[in-house]
């Protein structure tokens, strides 16, 4: 079988040095973190790495890893740095050929600063990014895919969504898609053009909040679906109630209730058969049908969280390509999580189909489900 992952390509350079010092500020509703480094100082780092990331070439290296025929579809300039990620991509086995190089753009970069907390903050710059365009998607490369998983597009590269999930359907591709923040905040109508020809939609609960937020905000059709999917749930934090904290955390919006319940009915409502939502230490939810399954996070020793939610979402998809079951990819995903939260990179930690089945032996399966 085979694999196309369609999204973005970076080199990442790892600025290591002992952690920047962390705030944190209670808010009404929430409480926001904040690193810190004092204005004028000169900080010493330990070390510099260069690795490659993006959400492309992550997804695309875990997939080949799980046993995947993979190739990957990016932008990148014609520098030093797309000669890393294609380099990069080739050692794992990855068909790099369709990458498509702009020699007047520069490649995308990230400088990766970590905390005290083994968190991180990133700069980012997209670079050659944004400009990639439905022309630039091969149909060769669709045609001979088992599975299209589409993530984070950014600036005008968003556009392309609605076209590229469209004619992937056409040709009976399943799609599976984990888009980004920005690609929520700035084009969130171009992922509710896309849905109804999504299989699979991954976000994390901060991006769920955001697509709840901009969609009912923008869009009347979704403010309605909001609208009545939220009369069927009580509004307010139930101390009593067991469920997981998330199906419980309201976000209010103009009056209406936004809760992932809700989140879950009309995502589901719209196209998607399946739809999980991350929330990082505190665990996964994914919904399909009438039922929301959750399986907590593994306890992990933190070294990095650069590339953790690329790690789960194409192992949670890789083992639905597999035929596992829904709550067993779920684990899988969030066993591959946790490795590379424990490695520096988002490439280094990812398993392997045959590490996967170990580690699925020796771990057991904690899962909770709920009706929707």
């Amino acid at each position: 079988m085979k694999v196309l992952t369609v999204g973005g390509a970076t080199q990442d350079i790892l600025l290591q040095y002992a952690g920047a010092d962390v705030m944190t500020i209670a808010k009404r509703q929430w409480t926001q973190t904040y690193m810190l480094f004092e204005s004028g100082e000169k900080i010493e780092i330990e070390r510099t790495t260069y690795l490659t990331g993006g959400g492309a070439t992550n997804a695309a290296v875990s997939f080949k890893r799980q046993g995947f025929d993979t190739a990957c579809i990016s932008a990148v300039g014609q520098d030093a740095g797309a000669e890393h990620i294609i380099s990069d991509l080739v050692a794992e086995g990855v068909d790099a050929s369709y990458l498509k190089k702009f020699p007047d753009q520069s490649t995308g970069t990230s400088y990766i600063i970590t905390a005290v907390q083994h968190d991180r903050t990133i700069f980012t710059y997209r670079g050659a990014n944004t400009v990639l365009t439905f022309a630039d998607i091969s149909p060769a490369a669709l045609e001979q895919a088992n599975l299209l998983y589409v993530t984070s597009l950014s600036g005008q590269a968003a556009f392309l969504l609605p076209d590229l999930a469209k004619l992937a359907k056409s040709k009976g591709v399943p799609v599976a898609i984990n888009p980004g923040t920005g690609q929520l905040t700035k084009h969130p109508k171009t992922l509710k053009e896309a849905l109804a020809n999504v299989d699979i939609l991954i976000l994390n609960s901060a991006e769920a909040k955001v697509l709840m937020a901009t969609l009912t905000e923008q869009d009347e059709d979704f403010r309605s679906s909001f609208r009545a999917a939220s009369s069927k749930q009580p509004c307010g934090l139930n101390l009593d109630d067991p469920s997981p904290y998330l199906l419980q955390s309201p976000v209010v919006w103009q009056g209406i209730l936004l809760s992932m319940k809700s989140f879950f009915r009309v995502t589901l409502s719209m196209g998607p058969s399946i739809v999980a939502v991350t929330n990082g230490a505190n665990g996964v939810y994914a919904a399909s049908k009438n039922t929301i399954y959750f399986q907590p996070s593994l306890r992990t020793n933190v070294v990095n969280t650069v590339g953790a939610g690329d790690a789960f979402g194409s192992c949670f998809v890789g083992s639905l390509l597999h035929k596992k079951p829904l709550e067993a990819a779920m684990h899988r995903g969030i066993l591959n999580s946790a490795s590379v939260l424990g490695h520096l990179g988002a490439k280094t930690g990812l398993l392997s189909s045959q590490e996967l089945d170990q580690q699925e032996q020796r771990t057991p399966m904690r899962l909770t489900t709920f009706t929707l």
